[in-house]
């Protein structure tokens, strides 16, 4: 995505808060409790990504440029759209995306679901965790607890 394309969706550059140098990502803030984040880079993640960032805690991660169709979602239904187009694009999924330990497909070690419920809800995160299980059965039996 170019600068002037990102600049268009209201997104921004941002400084990493620990390091404060520049962060490769442009964000866009959206109602209390989420935004969205493309990342040029590949160095992280193995390709560009956007994500849906709630609470700064928990990332649903998706491969490549999404940030117009998840800026548009989020200005058209709020968080309901983003979790709408992230159902949608669940192919795309990162490997990294912590989707899976959010919604209790996979073991949660570091406590997200709670994050996952409060800001989404239970219809939307039982959403996200069907349509996981039912683009790769094996998540079914991944050792996460319903």
């Amino acid at each position: 995505m170019r600068i002037a394309t990102a600049a268009a969706l209201g997104m921004k550059g941002s400084f990493c808060p620990v390091t404060r140098s520049p962060s490769p990502n442009m964000t866009r803030s959206f109602a209390p409790g989420f935004h969205i984040s493309y990342n040029p880079s590949s160095a992280d993640y193995g390709t560009d990504t956007t994500a849906i960032v709630i609470q700064e805690r928990v990332f649903f991660v998706l491969s490549g440029d999404h940030a117009a169709g998840l800026c548009a979602a989020a200005d058209q239904s709020g968080i309901a759209g983003c979790v709408d187009y992230f159902v949608e694009h669940i192919a795309q999924a990162n490997r990294l995306s912590e989707h899976l330990m959010a919604t209790g497909v996979n073991a949660d070690p570091f406590g997200l679901m709670p994050t996952a419920l409060e800001v989404l809800g239970q219809d939307a995160v039982q959403r996200i965790a069907s349509a996981a299980k039912a683009f790769d059965p094996a998540q079914d039996t991944a050792g996460g607890s319903q």
